[in-house]
């Protein structure tokens, strides 16, 4: 909060995050409404809900596009005007009479539209870098996830119930998240001059993907603590993602755990566990702020192994919303601490694909997750798949333990310690920045 108040480059960038977020938010909503109201809504909501995924499935191309990337400052300015001008392009077009041909068009111009945001994310991590100090960046990341994962929840709702208010008007939804963008762009124009006055080097050899995506991958493979953090984010990410949807089929017959209704009872586990993600980001200064990042991980594993606990033994609603709250605080603590770590350590050159390059590896954990847990338990009971889930958790706690205490007892690797030093050296080398007021 600190740096937000004070700090106006950083202030620009996340305003601009945040306008881009609005319209995301609002517009994926209304979108997966709109496939429900056509001819062929079946295939049309199995295509919209799974386009979502594509720009995460991109992200190392769009990674690597925002490295290469000369002139940062004038495309993070122009994919929002791009952005913008595709929606309002899409509020004509969603007029047409329904058609499949129609709707492909729409549904690549979201598409496009979402992987120009991740692009987006990416030119802006290298001033992140240099605008933030150094032992500021937790708290600076924390506070922008905090805020990120808010507009998410909030404007998702008010899509939900505005789409309804305005008669399914999707034209004005698409001009209202044209009007996001292009504020968006006019933020980061107005604040310009902010980050010209940046220093750094931004991409002064072109290196193809390939080579450039091997040698990322070796600076993200190349201290012990990127290895093992990398591999448990992927462990307990192949467990975050399957909760949900073991939680929705084990809700079906345990009234035990309703509140009032089905409904409400997954609303109210989803809101506790977004709430919790949005507490655990927003307070960096609490008892785990000296926690390591994998020992983290064992806790969030052990609250999910007392989770499957209640579901197997106790069926305790409020326990339930308690644990779900718990698992989204640690989450909320986890990933924008990592994501400093990474702005931190890793060189300008590779920042925004090796960012591209841990998500896609991390999220390939959830649809394996998600067909084992979710597969036993549609083919014979939920109470299996609780088990073996209890069961997997347990092992990456206890792993991720032993790992915490062999990293705890490790000296700072050569790499990492070199990497500290380019961060020093840049900060001595930097002309001053514009005065904070």
């Amino acid at each position: 909060m600190k740096e937000y108040q004070q700090n106006k480059g950083y202030r620009a960038l996340v305003n601009a995050a945040l306008l881009s977020g609005i319209g995301m938010s609002l517009f994926n909503i209304v979108f997966v409404v709109y496939a429900s109201t056509l001819p062929f809504n079946a295939l049309a909501v199995s295509l919209a809900s799974m386009a979502l995924l594509v720009p995460d499935l991109l992200r190392i191309l769009t990674g690597y596009l925002a490295d290469r990337t000369k002139n940062k400052v004038q495309w993070m300015i122009s994919s929002r005007l791009l952005q913008g001008v595709l929606f309002v392009a899409l509020a004509f077009l969603i007029q047409l009479p329904p058609s499949l041909w129609s709707f492909f068009l729409l549904l690549g111009i979201n598409i496009v539209s979402d992987c120009l945001g991740a692009y987006c994310s990416g030119l802006q991590l290298p001033y992140v870098r240099r605008l933030v100090p150094a032992d500021a960046l937790d708290s600076a990341m924390g506070f922008q996830m905090a805020c990120q994962t808010t507009v998410q929840i909030v404007f998702q709702g008010i899509g939900a119930w505005g789409i309804i208010l305005l008669n399914n008007n999707f034209a004005a939804f698409g001009l209202i998240n044209a009007v996001t963008f292009f504020l968006a762009a006019i933020v980061i124009f107005w604040n310009r001059s902010l980050f010209y006055a940046v220093p750094g080097k931004i991409n002064q050899a072109p290196t193809p993907l390939f080579q450039n995506f091997s040698e990322t991958f070796k600076l993200l493979t190349g201290t012990a603590f990127l290895k093992k953090m990398i591999l448990f984010a992927l462990l307990i990410n192949t467990l975050a993602a399957s909760t949900s949807g073991l939680l929705n089929l084990q809700l079906l017959d345990d009234l035990a755990l309703w509140f009032a209704t089905y409904g409400n009872t997954v609303a109210m586990a989803g809101i506790a566990t977004s709430i919790g993600m949005v507490a655990g980001a927003l307070f960096a200064a609490d008892w785990f702020k000296n926690t390591g990042l994998v020992r983290l991980i064992a806790y969030t594993s052990f609250v999910l192994c007392l989770l499957t606990l209640n579901f197997l033994f106790l069926h305790n609603r409020w326990l339930m919303i308690a644990l779900l709250f718990a698992e989204g605080y640690l989450i909320g603590k986890i990933n924008p601490r990592f994501s400093a770590h990474l702005i931190r350590e890793i060189d300008e050159e590779h920042l925004a694909i090796s960012s591209g390059i841990f998500s896609t590896i991390v999220m390939l954990g959830g649809p394996v997750g998600q067909m084992v847990f979710l597969g036993i338990g549609n083919r014979y009971h939920v109470a299996w798949s609780w088990l073996l889930y209890l069961l997997f958790a347990f092992l990456v706690a206890i792993a991720a333990l032993v790992a915490a205490s062999t990293l705890e007892k490790t000296p700072a690797t050569a790499a990492s310690k070199t990497a500290t030093e380019r961060t020093e050296d840049w900060q001595e080398t930097a002309p001053v920045l514009p005065e904070k007021k």
